[in-house]
């Protein structure tokens, strides 16, 4: 009997207990905790999404308008949510990224940039150093080098606003220094020194807006000075040797020459200022010094101000007039510098009959040339000067041209 009351109570008991074990392993179920949650989610925002009014007070009245209650406070739970959102998907570049031998480093969209001062570092879009050094209020200011996506530095030195300003050093990729000097609004501007690719220097001198303009000198690839004086619109400003005897070119350009004399002219080639030109002795002078009448540039453009031209049509609407436009029998001059143009160019020019005897390798003596030679010319006064451009076959633009000063005589 003892047995049986045992096992009644041991049936009661669990009778009593298997449904609570049943609810606790239902309640600690991932499928029914996840199934509570949705459905408690889905009825929260039912309710707060429900912004049908049922009452006055649920209710705000705007400057005569009545706007519900649950619908401003869905639209602010929205934009909550949305505005989480964008912060945590922008959760690397609002805050500092590292901090590397205490200099804090930014990605370049990093929203406490903008706040920084003093010496960062900043990464570009894909991760890689783009900057280093100082900002003031999310802007570029002080010294800094900035980089190439390949490591490379483009520029170290000053900055102002975001762009270079002031001092500062620009490369060539590689390393290779471009330019040593001042700038302005991310331009040359200033005094400064350019440099080739192959590391020599190539002019040293003034700039205005990233073209050499005002006093400067010109080297060769061995670091020779070959010309030193005065530039226009990246040019030398030829018509500065005007007058000048041939003592004084030499003060002006130290490069190599060939001369070509004939009775009382000298036309003298300097090839690298790709010019000539044409002195002839004065006789009225008590020095009797070979003076420079004209100079010819061999080159199919021309600068002028801050521009360059390379068209006839373009040269009418820039000289103030036209002075002779037709055919005339080549001169000396421009005999020596057709000759000059096709030996340097690729172009069917057909060259002049010259005979000349060769006294040094540098110097010869023009005995006789085809004065029956016809160019086609175009000529034009500007500012006390007279242009003179031999056109090319197609006549729409020149090959080379000639300056000389008004009162110079024509050979």
């Amino acid at each position: 009997m003892g047995n049986n009351l045992l096992s009644v109570l041991l049936a009661t008991a669990k009778a009593k207990i298997t449904p609570l074990v049943s609810k606790i392993r239902l309640w600690t179920s991932w499928n029914f905790i996840r199934t509570r949650l949705i459905a408690g989610i889905r009825n929260f925002f039912s309710s707060i999404l429900n912004i049908k009014p049922r009452h006055k007070r649920d209710y705000y009245e705007v400057f005569g308008w009545l706007i519900s209650r649950r619908l401003i406070f869905a639209t602010m739970l929205v934009l909550g949510l949305v505005s989480i959102f964008y912060l945590f998907t922008l959760r690397q570049s609002f805050f500092v990224k590292e901090v590397n031998v205490g200099i804090p480093t930014y990605s370049y969209d990093s929203i406490l940039l903008r706040f920084s001062k003093g010496r960062v570092k900043i990464k570009g879009e894909s991760g890689y150093l783009a900057y280093e050094g100082n900002v003031e209020k999310g802007r570029v200011n002080g010294f800094g080098t900035l980089y190439s996506p390949q490591g490379d530095v483009v520029y170290q030195g000053n900055f102002e606003n975001n762009q270079y300003q002031g001092t500062g050093t620009s490369y060539y990729p590689g390393g290779i220094q471009t330019y040593v000097g001042n700038f302005e609004q991310n331009e040359y501007h200033g005094k400064g020194k350019l440099y080739r690719e192959n590391g020599s220097l190539h002019y040293d001198g003034d700039f205005v807006r990233g073209v050499r303009e005002g006093s400067g000198k010109l080297y060769d690839n061995g670091n020779n000075l070959i010309y030193q004086g005065s530039f226009q619109a990246n040019e030398v400003l030829y018509s500065e040797l005007l007058k000048k005897d041939v003592g004084q070119v030499g003060e002006y350009y130290a490069g190599d020459r060939q001369v070509y004399e004939a009775q009382e002219e000298l036309v003298v080639w300097m090839e690298d200022i790709e010019a000539m030109y044409l002195a002839k002795s004065n006789n009225e002078s008590l020095d009797d010094s070979n003076r420079i009448e004209k100079v010819l540039v061999l080159k199919d453009t021309i600068s002028y101000g801050s521009s360059t031209y390379s068209s006839i049509q373009d040269l009418e609407q820039l000289f103030e007039y036209k002075i002779y436009e037709g055919n005339s029998s080549v001169t000396l001059s421009e005999a020596i510098a057709i000759n000059k143009k096709a030996s340097l160019s690729d172009s069917p020019i057909q060259k002049v009959s010259l005979n000349t005897e060769e006294i040094f390798t540098d110097y010869s003596l023009v005995e006789s040339f085809d004065e029956s030679y016809i160019v086609s010319i175009i000529s034009f006064y500007k500012d006390g000067l007279i242009y003179t451009f031999v056109k090319d076959g197609d006549e729409q633009g020149f090959l080379f041209y000639t300056i000389e000063t008004e009162e110079g005589e024509q050979e």
